[in-house]
């Protein structure tokens, strides 16, 4: 047991000095803000597309499919689709079993705990699922204290037990993302809110995989990095972009090893 106990306190702190000379800087007491989506980032797949398994095969209505298809018509979609299934008596319970059973990304769970006992990084997510979804699957691999906060649409169930879901924002200054979301807008928000609150970002590592990342990932400054998923479009948006619109310093992975990886070896 002690054996055990050592090797816990020795891996926190060994990670805990990676962190340190990865990020050298001067302040007093610094912090590195994680920045992280969660579809295809955290759990190795589209939860919103996977959860349509407890249909059974019962196919859904081209009047609903056909909202997804529409340019930034997503979180309608959704909505409309939790309304179908719990027509079709898929219950909370149903919903449950389904998340808890999908894989998160390989070694992103060791890596999010090693960052979170280092004492040096502020995780937050950004993402366009939902609320019920992201918090479901982190309590589930006991997760949710390594998150400092959530971003996401929040969706809770009404009293006839359906899946309600609404859209974080309605914004439309920013073209490039989703009225729903800007993680731009809202990564610049919450570093602004921390620093009023007495804590400035020594750097920022922004982790992620798809289209919607790429507003947050051009927010970041040459200091901070970026994690693009390799083969996800993150990554392919990045590389066809001048360099100079790029001030970060961007890294493929493919699981979450490769990042823990390139921390190591810096």
């Amino acid at each position: 047991m002690e054996d055990e106990k050592f090797q816990v306190i020795f891996t926190s702190v060994s990670f805990r000095c990676i962190l340190f000379a990865f990020f050298e800087h001067s302040m007093a007491d610094p912090k590195i803000l994680v920045c992280i989506d969660f579809d295809k980032t955290i759990i190795d797949c589209n939860t919103d597309a996977e959860i349509k398994s407890l249909l059974n095969g019962k196919e859904v209505p081209e009047e609903i499919e056909s909202l997804a298809k529409v340019t930034k018509g997503w979180t309608a979609y959704m909505r409309e689709l939790f309304i179908f299934m719990h027509k079709n008596n898929v219950s909370k319970d149903d919903y449950i079993r389904c998340l808890t059973q999908l894989p998160l990304v390989p070694g992103m769970q060791e890596l999010l705990n090693q960052m979170h006992e280092s004492g040096d990084c502020e995780i937050v997510i950004l993402s366009d699922a939902n609320s019920f979804f992201v918090h479901c699957i982190l309590r589930h691999n006991q997760l949710n204290e390594t998150i400092s906060k959530v971003f996401t649409n929040p969706a809770e169930f009404d009293k006839d037990g359906c899946l309600q879901i609404r859209e974080f924002q309605n914004q439309t200054s920013c073209k490039r993302c989703p009225p729903n979301l800007c993680k731009g807008a809202v990564l610049v928000t919450y570093i602004a809110k921390r620093m009023l609150e007495g804590v400035q970002f020594c750097r920022t590592l922004y982790i992620g995989d798809g289209h919607n990342d790429v507003c947050a990932a051009l927010h970041l400054g040459i200091n901070d990095y970026i994690f693009a998923r390799a083969g996800y479009r993150l990554l392919r948006c990045l590389e066809k972009m001048p360099a100079r619109n790029v001030k970060a310093t961007i890294i493929p992975w493919e699981t979450a090893k490769n990042i823990k990886d390139v921390l190591l070896s810096t």
